[in-house]
């Protein structure tokens, strides 16, 4: 049998890699479809790594925040996780993105999945590496085609950036113009007095905080959050949470003894985010 030989500009072949593991192929990734029950504590703890890696503070990415809301405001929607994994033949399992997903099933047309948008946010808050971005679309692509009842996803992969606008108060983005001190005018009654701001964040005390802001809520707001009890129940869970790790912090301002404005910041330092308002 004659040999065959590969002809190489200059006459010179490259060198045998000393690495095997680096002629290895990669495996490919994987793709686990998951509710929000489903999403289990080894799960958490990958999305957190990822979180880290990715250097995401967004704590609407985080599952604490995404899984809750999956729980309590789907709203009667089939919510599922996409968890994108690669699994080595050896070595530690690493989530490289996750997708949240609606999954639409229509009665004359074939199933799709959009990336879901929780309640009161301005955008879905899928996250990925963004190196791997087109890799991961396509691996989910691929999973829901081959499920028994095959899915479509729907949306532009462009949709996956992570520059979404920051979320505010009531979870929609607010652009304000601060007025210079010097242009500030006023009368202020005698005995004036302004308001004591509060900054609760022991997580001991977070939960009697959050109670007093949704009184305050129910007291001012046009739909107050406990007449909606899957709200309600979002924000208590969502606030127990994050309070067991000192990433929630309930601002109260009390006039007279009365409280007359109050804001739930999730997440700390320069990343926390005004999540929900309310003012007397």
């Amino acid at each position: 049998m004659a040999r065959r030989f590969t002809l190489i500009q200059g006459g010179l072949s490259e060198p045998p890699s000393l690495n095997p593991a680096a002629e290895a192929p990669r495996a490919p990734l994987a793709v686990d479809l998951r509710g929000a029950l489903a999403v289990d504590g080894e799960a958490v703890a990958a999305w957190r790594a990822l979180m880290t890696r990715t250097g995401s503070g967004d704590p609407f990415q985080d599952p604490d925040f995404l899984l809750t809301a999956a729980q309590h405001q789907s709203a009667g929607q089939q919510i599922a996780f996409a968890l994108v994994w690669h699994r080595p033949a050896s070595g530690p399992n690493t989530l490289h993105g996750m997708l949240p997903l609606r999954i639409a099933r229509p009665l004359l047309a074939r199933d799709r999945a959009h990336l879901w948008r929780p309640p009161g946010l301005p955008g879905p808050a899928p996250l990925i590496e963004p190196e791997r971005a087109g890799a991961i679309v396509a691996a989910v692509r691929i999973r829901l085609g081959a499920l028994a009842r095959p899915v479509e996803l729907d949306g532009d992969p462009a949709l996956l950036r992570q520059d979404r606008p920051p979320a505010q108060a009531g979870g929609h983005a607010i652009r304000r113009r601060g007025i210079p001190p010097a242009s500030l005018l006023g009368i202020r009654p005698d005995g004036y007095r302004p308001p004591r701001v509060e900054h609760v964040r022991d997580p001991a005390q977070v939960r009697d905080a959050v109670e007093t802001f949704l009184a305050l809520d129910a007291r001012t707001a046009r739909r107050p959050i406990i007449a909606d009890p899957a709200e309600a129940a979002m924000v208590r869970v969502v606030s127990r949470l994050f309070a067991r790790r000192r990433q929630i912090s309930v601002e109260l301002a009390r006039s007279g003894g009365t409280v007359v404005a109050g804001t739930l910041h999730l997440g700390s330092g320069p990343r926390a985010v005004a999540w929900r308002h309310a003012a007397d």
